[in-house]
């Protein structure tokens, strides 16, 4: 079971759709896979259709609240764990997600995808924390833009921490280029930036701008459904080729 947090500092650069797509995706290969909504938002349980009240939800799994456990399944392999708008009105430890995922070996997922809320990690015990505690490997999308390659200096120094004070099997995976205009000077700059100072914690891998995935989006579906020939889905699966193989050599 390899556990993968999907964080930024910064809203707006896909983190959830890339959690939902990255989700799809494993779970296209043959991989039984659990997606977590770790964001008081919603989003990800939003853009599946799952009704703000579902039976059981993600602050429940914090809680301890095994016994009414409960997922919603979209495909065979695909598993979604509730998000709950009420999830930052309590106090967690930093092992309360960590000690209930151990819970789940017998079901036997081979990925948990957590999607965590966006904001940046600081020394109090937060939820982006509590996610990193609890995986084994982080990737970040970032958008061609300053603010996001602002944010590649303030995520990474948070992650070594986590890693040297809580959690030293916590890898980095990298960052990746999401909503790419690949023909732009904007991108070509940013891009060239971001390998000169950071070119070993970057995937080769980049998601294209593509309106199939805004259409899927509007229909709870992902592009491997909505348009399987499309861009998106040609890079979506290019990307998790990528992450699978460096996983395996992390492990």
């Amino acid at each position: 079971m390899k556990v993968i947090s999907i964080i930024t500092e910064k809203g707006g650069v896909g983190k959830t759709t890339t959690s939902v797509h990255l989700g799809a995706s494993f779970s296209e290969k043959g991989f039984k896979t659990l997606l977590v909504d770790f964001d008081a938002q919603r989003n990800l349980s939003i853009g599946y259709k799952i009704n703000k009240d579902f039976e059981y939800t993600v602050k429940d799994f914090l809680n301890g609240n095994l016994e009414d456990f409960a997922l919603t399944q979209k495909k065979e392999n695909l598993f979604i764990l509730s998000g709950d708008r009420n999830l930052e009105d309590s106090i967690y430890s930093r092992n309360s997600l960590k000690k209930n995922l151990d819970l789940l070996e017998p079901l036997n997922f081979d990925y948990i995808i957590i999607d965590c809320p966006p904001r940046p990690i600081t020394s109090r015990v937060g939820l982006g924390e509590i996610a990193l505690f609890a995986s084994d490997f982080v990737i970040s999308p970032i958008e061609a833009e300053e603010y996001s390659i602002e944010g590649i200096n303030e995520l990474l120094p948070s992650i070594v921490r986590i890693k040297t004070e809580y959690n030293s099997k916590l890898e980095f995976l990298g960052f990746f280029f999401n909503k790419v205009l690949e023909n732009t000077v904007n991108f070509r700059k940013y891009r060239k930036i971001a390998l000169n100072e950071a070119g070993d914690a970057f995937l080769k891998n980049y998601i294209r701008q593509d309106v199939s995935i805004e259409k899927a989006k509007s229909l709870g579906e992902t592009v491997f459904t909505v348009a399987p020939n499309s861009r998106a889905s040609e890079d979506y699966f290019a990307l998790v080729e990528e992450i699978i193989i460096k996983i395996n050599t992390k492990l």
